[in-house]
């Protein structure tokens, strides 16, 4: 029996181009909506000043970008050998 080894390269892309975005208050922990564009009334951005204001001492936010990836074997490493 013979087998047939050869190395491939990985490559690690995006799986969709849509990523989440939304916003965390660091004092409680309560999230703002996920939105999947910026500048979106009512989004992360609009959600922590509101979140500020409801909450005079919650003033730090953790912002989170989410994006999808996939890994994909990189076949232009080149022809697979043949035997002669």
């Amino acid at each position: 029996m013979r087998a047939l080894l050869r190395h491939v390269v990985w490559r690690l892309g995006l799986a969709s181009p849509v990523a989440d975005l939304y916003a965390e208050c660091v004092i409680c922990g309560e999230r703002s909506p996920v939105v999947h564009d910026q500048d979106v009334e009512g989004g992360p951005e609009d959600w922590c000043t509101a979140h500020s204001g409801g909450h005079p001492s919650h003033r730090a936010f953790r912002a989170f970008v989410v994006s999808a990836g996939r890994t994909e074997p990189d076949d232009t490493v080149g022809d697979v050998p043949t035997a002669s």
